[in-house]
């Protein structure tokens, strides 16, 4: 679900992108519509307002996000600079394709992971949160000058606060009437899931492609400065 929601928010701005802009600024706001920061923000938050039993739910759930990020997101960036081969074998580089390869295979395969990995577990989930911040401490100490686009700000939170969230909210109430697969904590945490900010990610990728990533940045640390205000007031909205 999470999946197909960025495929179609990022596609979606990606088209009206290109409509605007003639270069790979309709990329870029392709990956910050659709790459939400649901690990090093909105993990937080889901920690802060479930029981652990929802969290674990979240961590899963996250699996859909880092796969979006890791395959349609990264190729997204890709062809902002390369061509189709060149942007499958940049693709095929993303040491998380692989790590989630791994994780299914253990987990299919019910392999006992040693003690010690779960000492390393318990300490890098404090840390996960930090390094996530400093990501976004590193991308924009490396910013020479701010990049303030008000028309690309606008589509980008147009499509990260607007489209994304109702498409996932139109999704919470087809199931509601319909399929109902999920329960309403799984509806809960789709939310959170939506509301997060552009993804920290985004300023290594943007750095990484050259794919202005001043103007990256100044998008992300905006975005995070709006979700300051915007996610409490959708959480009382909500009455979560």
């Amino acid at each position: 679900i999470i999946y197909l929601v960025s495929v179609i928010t990022g596609l979606t701005f990606l088209k009206i992108g290109q409509k605007i802009y003639h270069d790979n600024q309709a990329n870029l706001m392709s990956l910050c519509t659709s790459m939400g920061n649901t690990g090093y923000f909105g993990l937080p938050l889901v920690l802060l307002f479930f029981d652990k039993e929802i969290v674990a739910i979240y961590i899963f759930m996250m699996v859909g996000s880092l796969m979006y990020e890791s395959t349609f997101g990264y190729y997204i960036a890709a062809r902002g600079q390369f061509d189709v081969r060149q942007s499958f074998i940049k693709l095929a580089k993303l040491p998380t394709i692989y790590a989630m390869a791994a994780g299914f295979t253990v987990n299919a395969f019910d392999m006992q992971l040693p003690e010690m990995f779960w000492e390393y577990w318990t300490h890098f989930k404090g840390a996960y949160v930090i390094l996530g911040m400093m990501i976004i401490g590193v991308a924009l100490s490396g910013i020479k000058k701010f990049e303030f686009g008000p028309r690309f700000i606008a589509l980008v939170f147009a499509g990260k606060f607007g489209l994304y969230v109702l498409s996932a909210l139109a999704f919470i109430a087809f199931d509601r009437h319909y399929l109902q697969w999920l329960n309403e904590d799984m509806y809960n945490l789709i939310i959170f899931m939506a509301i997060c900010p552009p993804g920290a990610n985004i300023a290594a990728f943007a750095a990484q492609l050259n794919m202005q990533p001043e103007k990256a940045a100044t998008t992300i640390m905006l975005g995070t400065i709006f979700a300051l205000i915007y996610i409490p007031t959708v959480i009382w909205m909500l009455n979560f």
